[in-house]
């Protein structure tokens, strides 16, 4: 048998959280708490029934230390609202339950004793004395009593099925019990709660007829009339007493607002007279009320507000609507009722309507001078215009002129202006012209001023105003000025009207200004004033002009427009008109263009349509046509520096570098200074191999850059492409000087390991040493550049199979010739004689024969020092194949290093770099193939020195340390490390 289920609504709302706080206010009390106390308990209440979820949660979590920690702050929360509110059965019930919850049943039961002898009828007091008494022992599955019914029905409202609720009170001898009762009131709360309006109205009306309606619930019930629109059944209700409180009557009158009945709210709010307890809450009713200004205007007028505040509140709402309808009257009524110094803006309107215009100007005048009232200058004068007042808007704008620091000066002027020109006797006093005729700081207010005087006909005025005689009048003001200088002063009045030509001309005018235009070279002026000048005011002669302007312009498709009606008005096509067409025509279809200037060619050979002719021909491949039509330019004009620059590079482009240099040297005589004549020329002369005129050209090159900057700390893109540019041109001149160079390389090593130039191929060695002298024949004697041909002498040696440490062991001389035989390629062929030094068994006469080459892939990957910027990335692929005859070996080397520069110093840089390698032994007499490949960190150290103004860097000293590590070899050690040093002088 189940525990019968307490008939109290306290306990069953304190299993259902959200419903006991307005079912224990719902219930009827004896002793009613004031709204102070309501309002004082209510923070202690919340925080009781927080304390007692948590410790629900809690005990379900199993965290019985939290759980009791919880109880007993619930209880101190309700132990202070009783405190607040002793003789309150919400309180004593919130205590008595807590008590109960944390094992205190005597104390609970003291609290309700207490609570009993204050309402002894109060159904809960009664409901809660129930539950505490032993059930009896049935089955309130299917036992029909009030306990087990109010059972049944507390669980549904916890579960939220109110219909089963509804069920259980159909039953009517249950509905009129304690338990009944509690259940209603309980099930009414919950329905709220949940938003089931319907369901709480019904059930309220039920405890309406029974007599059984709270305050508190009557008050629930009236708000949900109001929510489901029932006006007639919420008025009723209120006629009933009890609900005449303000903020009942408020918000009754905004329910029906909502609802959007002007008729009846105005009706409604006729019929209350609510004494409002806060200023807000009559500040809505204020505002209710003038909702139904339209209806009932004598509403919001009529009303007079509690509180000082909401007059004025009232007074912003009902001035502006008496005033839309024309109720002047009640507009002033209102405006007495607040201070004089208030809604002077509703006032000046309000004095304008009624005439009262010197009222309405010294309104104005109150307005401007608030702060930033001078914004309201404009429409305050504007009003005053278009009231009929126009002297006193003339009056208030002069007592501001001239208008500074107003962002609206402009219109207040503009405004000046038309009072003038409409009644120019407003300003006969001497103080106002004067005024008016003193010039102002600046053009745009002296302009502004010049329009009020050109109202007034006051030629002195603008005299003394326009005598600085300012660029940036306008074309109307000249006008006006040489109006003024006409009658005494010609030569000003001409001057005057020539500028106001000027700015706005017409089409003799704007034609001249073209031609002038042209003529100064301000080709877009000259564009956009043909531009302006319509087709048919033009003669043939203005169109070709035109078309020649649109040329020199880069508009083609306009001068092609100007060229199409110049042939249209009957304009002979003469070769200056091909000329032009070919032009026009060029961008779009070049062979058009060829054909047209091949038409100039032929009414009138000239020196530019062979150059054009060239250029078009240069474009389409024919090289040997180009450079025909350009040596019949130059039999046309043989003094003219840029065909003959034109011609040279026709003749390089011929492979004719001789008489390139002829046209070069031609085109530079005229033009010493141009720095791509100079360039030219150093290549050129390159090219033929007079090295000491292409370095006197090189050096020339570099005096008109100019000196480098501070490579590392420029950040200018060009800047730095300058530099660039210098230091090539520095190296060139420098390369170009050199017949000698001499290198040496030295290696260190901890233990045996390859060497690729080795007397012997294939013998190891620790350490390598080698001393080389080139010298570069005159390339007058190689057909070549001066790389091209080299002979040579170098002495190396190695520390020995011995393992020594010093590269001194078995020296070999070996003497021979470099030939370069592409310019382009770094590409070398070798033939070499090497002899040795020593009586060393391992070494032999032989003779070496190489092709080798070596590739960075573009400058910028070089090892040579780059002069811009602060670091860069070097790399060098490196193929070597060499054969030795006596030995009958081959050896092939393939070697890729890459690398990063950083700059310490000028001339000085870091370099960590990674080094593969791979070298490849062809034995002779079939002994076989012997291989190793291998890969190498480094980090090296580069100096550059013995640079001057025109040469770059010829000297460098390089110290570096590596580690090795061999993936295959022929050798027994596959990791070493080299000390390497290298300089090249």
């Amino acid at each position: 048998m189940k525990k019968a289920w307490p008939a109290g609504c306290a306990v069953a709302l304190f299993v259902m959280a959200p419903t006991w706080p307005a079912c224990a206010l719902g219930q009827t009390s004896t002793t009613e708490v004031s709204r102070y106390q309501k309002f004082v308990v209510y923070p202690h209440q919340q925080a009781g029934y927080a304390a007692l979820a948590a410790a629900k949660d809690a005990a379900k979590a199993g965290d019985k230390a939290k759980a009791a920690a919880e109880e007993a702050k619930a209880v101190a929360e309700f132990e202070r609202a009783r405190e607040l509110a002793p003789k309150d059965v919400r309180t004593a019930l919130d205590l008595a339950e807590a008590y109960r919850r944390s094992g205190s049943e005597t104390r609970a039961r003291r609290v309700m004793d207490e609570q009993r002898r204050y309402t002894p009828d109060n159904a809960s007091v009664r409901a809660w004395e129930a539950s505490t008494a032993a059930a009896p022992a049935v089955d309130c599955r299917t036992d029909m009593g009030a306990v087990c019914r109010s059972q049944r029905g507390f669980d549904a409202l916890k579960q939220g099925d109110l219909a089963k609720v509804e069920a259980e009170l159909a039953a009517t001898d249950f509905a009129r019990t304690t338990e009944g009762r509690a259940l209603r009131h309980a099930l009414v709360q919950r329905a709220i709660y949940l938003g089931d309006d319907r369901r709480a109205e019904t059930q309220l009306g039920i405890l309406d007829r029974d007599d059984k309606l709270s305050a508190d619930e009557r008050g629930q019930w009236f708000q949900l009339l109001l929510k489901l629109g029932k006006w007639d059944e919420a008025r009723q209700l209120q006629s009933r007493g009890g609900l005449d409180a303000p903020a009942q009557d408020l918000a009754f009158a905004q329910a029906i607002a909502r609802g959007g009945d002007r008729q009846q709210l105005a009706s409604y709010l006729a019929s209350r007279q609510p004494a409002f307890e806060k200023e807000a809450d009559e500040r809505q009713w204020i505002y209710l009320m003038s909702q139904t200004g339209r209806i009932q205007p004598a509403l919001l007028a009529g009303y007079a507000p509690r509180y000082p505040a909401n007059v004025m509140f009232q007074a912003r709402l009902l001035v502006p609507q008496s005033m839309a309808r024309g109720d002047h009257a009640a507009a002033q009524r209102m405006l007495a009722r607040v201070p004089a110094d208030s809604f002077r803006e509703e006032r000046f309107t309000l004095a304008l309507e009624q005439g009262r215009y010197a009222d309405a100007r010294q309104l104005a005048e109150a307005l401007i001078a608030q702060p930033d009232g001078y914004r309201l200058l404009d429409s305050l004068s504007y009003r005053l215009m278009e009231a009929g007042s126009p002297a006193d808007a003339k009056d208030l704008l002069m007592a501001s002129y001239p208008f500074a620091g107003n962002p609206g000066s402009a219109s207040m002027f503009a405004r000046l202006a038309v009072l003038a020109g409409e009644q120019p006797a407003l300003f006969a006093s001497g103080d106002d012209r004067d005024r008016l005729r003193r010039p102002l700081e600046s053009v745009p207010l002296r302009m502004a001023q010049v329009r009020v005087l050109g109202a007034l006909h006051d030629c002195d005025g603008i005299r003394t105003v326009m005598s600085d005689f300012s660029s940036e009048y306008p074309a109307d003001m000249w006008r006006q000025l040489g109006d003024c200088y006409s009658g005494d002063r010609p030569g000003l009045a001409e001057y005057a009207y020539a500028e106001a030509n000027r700015r706005q001309p017409d089409s003799d005018v704007t034609r001249a200004l073209a031609y002038q235009a042209y003529s100064a070279k301000d080709y877009a002026t000259a564009l956009q004033a043909w531009q302006q000048v319509p087709a048919a005011h033009m003669k043939p002669v203005d169109l070709m002009a035109a078309a020649n302007t649109a040329i020199t312009a880069d508009e083609p498709a306009i001068a092609r427009s100007w060229l199409e009606t110049y042939v249209a008005q009957g304009g002979p096509k003469d070769h200056n008109y091909w000329w032009l067409l070919a032009q026009a025509d060029e961008p779009r279809d070049p062979a058009l263009a060829r054909a047209d200037l091949e038409n100039a060619i032929a009414l009138h050979p000239d020196p530019r349509y062979y150059q054009r002719l060239a250029a078009l021909q240069t474009q389409d491949g024919e090289p040997q046509a180009a450079l025909l039509s350009l040596q019949r330019a130059s039999v046309l004009s043989p003094d003219d520096a840029a065909l003959a620059a034109s011609l040279g590079y026709a003749y390089l482009q011929a492979g004719e570098p001789e008489k390139a240099r002829t046209q070069f040297e031609s085109a530079s005589r005229t033009n010493p200074d141009d720095p791509a004549l100079t360039r030219q020329l150093l290549y050129v002369h390159q090219q033929l191999g007079d090295n000491e005129q292409a370095q006197a050209y090189a050096a020339r090159a570099i005096d008109q850059l100019g000196p480098s900057t501070d490579g590392a700390a420029a950040g200018d893109g060009s800047q730095e492409d300058e530099d660039e540019q210098l230091y090539t041109l520095r190296r060139l001149h420098e390369d170009l000087g050199r017949k000698w160079r001499f290198n040496a390389d030295m290696s260190l090593g901890d233990s045996v390991s390859s060497a690729a130039n080795a007397a012997a191929p294939g013998v190891s060695y620790r350490s390598y040493l080698q001393l080389e002298g080139q010298y570069r024949f005159d390339p007058s004697l190689t057909g070549g550049d001066i790389n091209t041909l080299a002979a040579y002498a170098r002495v190396f040696a190695g520390s020995g199979a011995s393992g020594g440490f010093w590269p001194v062991n078995a020296p070999m001389l070996g003497v021979g010739l470099h030939w370069k035989p592409l310019r382009s390629q770094n590409i070398v062929l070798t033939a070499e004689q090497q002899t040795p030094l020593s009586n060393n068994r391992d070494t032999h006469n032989d003779t070496m024969l190489r092709a080798s080459g070596s590739w960075a892939f573009g400058t910028q990957y070089s090892d040579d020092w780059h002069a811009p910027g602060r670091s860069w990335i070097t790399q060098n692929f490196y193929v070597d194949l060499a054969y030795y005859l006596r030995a009958e070996e081959t050896v092939a080397t393939l070697d890729y290093t890459l690398g990063w520069e950083h700059k310490l110093v000028e001339g000085q840089a870091i370099e960590p770099y990674v080094h593969l390698q791979y070298t490849g032994i062809d034995r002779a007499h079939g002994l076989g193939y012997e291989k190793d490949g291998r890969m190498g960190i480094g980090l090296q150290w580069n100096l550059w020195f013995g640079e001057t103004r025109y040469d770059a860097y010829p000297h460098r000293l390089s110290l570096a340390l590596e580690g090795q590590h061999a993936f295959t070899s022929y050798l027994r050690e596959t990791n070493v490390v080299f000390l390497i040093v290298r300089t090249q002088w």
